[in-house]
C-alpha cells in the first residue's frame, strides 16, 4: 500500500529541510565570524605594534640626524642636506638590522667628528 502525502505534508517536509539547511548555514557562519573576529583582533594588535615600532624608529632617526647636524655645525665646508626620505622599497623584515646599522654608523661618524687629527674642530 503506497502512502500518498498531501500537498501540505510535502510542503511541510520541504520547508523543514530548508529551515534545517538555513540553521546549519547560520551556525557555520557564526563559527566563521568568530574566527574572523579573532584574526582581526590579532591583526589589529600587530598593526598597533608596527605603528609603535615605526614611530620609535622614526624618532631615533630624527634624533640621530639632529645630533649629527649639531655636531657638524662648526664645519662650514661640509654641506649637509635635508634628511633623506624613507626608502619605500626597504624590507620591513630587516628593520632590526637597519636599526643596528643606524646606531653603528652614527657612532662611527661621531667618533670621526670628535677626533682632532682628521681636521674636525671640537
Amino acid at each position: 500500500m503506497s502512502e500518498q502525502r498531501s500537498a501540505a505534508e510535502a510542503y511541510k517536509t520541504v520547508t523543514s529541510e530548508i529551515s534545517a539547511a538555513v540553521e546549519a548555514l547560520r551556525d557555520k557562519d557564526e563559527i566563521e565570524a568568530a574566527k574572523l573576529e579573532h584574526s582581526l583582533a590579532r591583526l589589529d594588535d600587530r598593526m598597533r605594534r608596527v605603528g609603535e615600532r615605526t614611530a620609535l624608529t622614526r624618532f631615533a632617526v630624527d634624533l640621530h640626524w639632529e645630533s649629527v647636524l649639531e655636531a657638524m655645525w662648526s664645519e662650514p665646508w661640509m654641506r649637509i642636506r635635508s634628511a633623506p626620505k624613507p626608502d619605500p622599497e626597504a624590507d620591513p623584515a630587516k628593520l632590526d638590522q637597519y636599526d643596528r646599522d643606524l646606531g653603528t654608523t652614527y657612532e662611527s661618524l661621531m667618533q670621526l667628528i670628535t677626533r682632532r687629527r682628521f681636521g674636525f674642530r671640537r
